[in-house]
């Protein structure tokens, strides 16, 4: 090919790549511009290897340092555009899937005040549904004499602790997520097994007497935790009505767009689990009196629950 025609097959693209490098900072990069990237990069490798002018190779070598910079500079604000999703997207998104939110609201506390109250009730019960080698180990967690509230960690120890929480978190919320496209059923076996386990861990903590340790301990992070995990749970309902219920659309497309609808809550959903296991691996163990913990939780059960409400309520 002449180097004619070299350019008069290419300038289009070359011509639209350049505005999209010399776009806004703020501006988000569409998202076939990395494939626009790398077909630069290969013009600019047969116009070195055809030996075309070198007036054309500088001005396509220009063309790759301006997306190369623009590139990493997309990358650097990755986290303001995150941040713009929970601040916008993710307000939004719990007002368009409230009634499914809600539902995962209900049945988790529903389902945990009836553990909490059968195990209450039955102490015995404790123990066919978790097993006494897990009631040990919990009740040895939370024991005033030596509970982890009580224990001195280094920085070290806190630092993996946060990494194995979000490991943890993590799994459970991409489960919930995850079972939602077995038509809604994974998602709601795991929101009810991890409902059912909470409720009554703790009525056991309070039958033997454990539940000053225990409160404290989970009443800060808690609030961001459970929630996160429900909300996760109901972005997986949400794509797995969508297979139940495709309405006049198919399957497909149904599920591509509930898909769209439910993304900004994983993104809350994963933000809010972050703070979770930062709360619980550096606040939640430190040895300080349980007035000031329940203080500190109680006015993040009211941050938390008045940002839900407000995104349910009244949306964006």
């Amino acid at each position: 090919m002449k180097q004619t025609q070299f350019v008069k097959s290419n300038t289009q693209s070359w011509d639209e790549f350049k505005a999209l490098c010399e776009m806004e900072r703020s501006e988000s990069l569409p998202n076939h511009f990395p494939n626009l990237y790398r077909k630069i990069c290969n013009d600019l490798a047969i116009a070195q290897s055809r030996q075309y002018s070198p007036i054309l190779v500088e001005q396509i070598n220009r063309l790759v340092q301006l997306g190369q910079k623009r590139l990493y500079l997309s990358r650097s604000n990755q986290f303001s555009e995150l941040w713009h999703v929970a601040r916008t997207a993710f307000p939004r998104a719990l007002y368009e899937n409230r009634v499914m939110l809600a539902v995962n609201l209900l049945a988790f506390w529903s389902l945990a005040l009836i553990a909490f109250i059968w195990v209450r009730l039955d102490p015995d019960a404790a123990y066919t549904f978790l097993g006494q080698g897990t009631l040990l180990n919990i009740e040895k967690m939370y024991d005033p004499s030596g509970s982890v509230q009580s224990a001195e960690r280094g920085a070290s120890q806190d630092l993996l602790m946060f990494g194995v929480y979000i490991y943890n978190n993590i799994g459970i919320a991409f489960q919930m997520f995850a079972g939602g496209v077995l038509f809604c059923v994974g998602a709601a076996f795991f929101l009810l097994f991890n409902s059912f386990y909470f409720g009554a861990i703790a009525a056991h903590i309070v039958n033997v007497g454990f539940e000053g340790p225990f409160f404290s301990f989970v009443i800060t992070h808690g609030s961001f935790e459970l929630t996160a995990i429900i909300i996760a749970s109901a972005a997986g309902c949400r794509i797995g009505y969508a297979l139940l219920n495709p309405g006049q659309f198919t399957r497909a497309y149904a599920i591509k767009q509930a898909a769209q609808k439910a993304l900004p809550l994983i993104v809350g959903a994963f933000l809010m689990l972050v703070i979770a296991a930062f709360i619980e691996a550096f606040w939640s163990p430190r040895d300080i009196a349980n007035e000031i913990k329940y203080t500190v939780g109680s006015g993040c059960w009211a941050y938390v629950l008045y940002r839900l409400y407000k995104g349910m309520r009244y949306g964006a």
